[in-house]
């Protein structure tokens, strides 16, 4: 009796998963460690220079042109400018190794903060247009004035357009983070 030999199916095989997670956390929290040792270095930079008699001047200037409130503040503390900088980055250093590691803390803070640094980054922009608008209408000089503002615009859509289009990427990504085959890891 003769039997035909059985066949042998191809074993059922899952696709590979696909883990852009850790490479995305592990990037971040590199760039996010990079800035926040950027901000302290600029901070010891800014030590000596903003007790220096140029930069004395510079922040006297502001103050006699009546530049806007924040960014005198900004010149007159340089130092505390750095290192609050280096702070706002320093929750992202934290979520992003969260999320490196796995955690479920790391996941709804990077989430979290993908969507407040996607609002954030458009106030940034608005708040660099008041700068400029403000600083320009000190000039007195008309045609100057005019070319500026034409300036100024262009560089505002521009900034708020990147704005835009990165906040719209964040909430993508955050929206793929949130997805049931990334949260069911964590």
């Amino acid at each position: 009796m003769s039997s035909a030999p059985p066949t042998l199916g191809a074993p059922r095989m899952t696709p590979p998963r696909t883990d852009f997670v850790r490479p995305l956390a592990l990037t971040t929290l590199l760039v996010c460690a990079a800035m926040v040792l950027w901000f302290l270095f600029q901070a010891l930079l800014a030590w000596p220079l903003g007790a220096s008699h140029p930069w004395q001047l510079l922040v006297d200037a502001a103050t006699e042109h009546d530049w806007p409130r924040s960014l005198r503040w900004m010149l007159a503390h340089p130092v505390l400018t750095s290192l609050l900088m280096g702070a706002v980055c320093v929750p992202s250093l934290v979520s992003s190794w969260g999320l490196y590691k796995g955690t479920r803390w790391g996941l709804i803070s990077y989430v979290w903060l993908l969507v407040i640094t996607g609002l954030g980054n458009i106030g940034v922009a608005w708040w660099l247009d008041r700068v400029a608008a403000a600083l320009i209408m000190k000039l007195g000089d008309a045609p100057v004035v005019e070319e500026l503002q034409a300036q100024r615009l262009l560089f505002t859509f521009t900034v708020l357009g990147s704005c835009v289009l990165f906040a719209v990427l964040q909430g993508w990504l955050a929206w793929r983070l949130m997805r049931p085959d990334i949260r069911s890891r964590y």
